[in-house]
């Protein structure tokens, strides 16, 4: 078995046994499954972290969307309810107006009946 010396004009390499073949194996297998795992985790913790920003991003927008919505909501609510009052003014104002109205139409006919009566006095 040759020992490794000097890297220099020493032209002999190790000769390794199977054993340590495998053993090699073994340590680079295990190395390479340890950084895979590594990149995974980090991966893994890199997106959720991105989600998590994204997610947080558009929930603040939606709440202000909502709130907008609200507002806008509450604006119409308001103008809804003057405008609902004034018809109802209106409306009250027209049954007065017709209450009038009827009053006078109830005076002419009882004053028409008359004018009959004495136009007409055998009908």
């Amino acid at each position: 078995m040759a020992v490794w010396s000097d890297i220099g004009d020493n032209e002999e390499v190790i000769e390794l046994t199977e054993p340590q073949i495998w053993t090699v194996i073994g340590v680079m297998a295990a190395t390479l499954g340890v950084l895979v795992t590594i990149v995974t985790q980090s991966f893994n913790r890199t997106m959720n972290a991105k989600f998590e920003t994204v997610t947080a991003g558009m929930n603040a927008q939606f709440k202000a969307m909502d709130a907008k919505i609200g507002a806008m909501d509450a604006k119409f609510e308001m103008k809804f309810d003057g405008l609902r009052t004034e018809m109802v003014l209106r409306f009250e104002q027209v049954d007065t107006r017709l209450e009038r109205l009827e009053a006078r139409v109830d005076g002419l006919d009882r004053d028409m009946q008359s004018v009959v009566k004495r136009v007409f006095p055998g009908e």
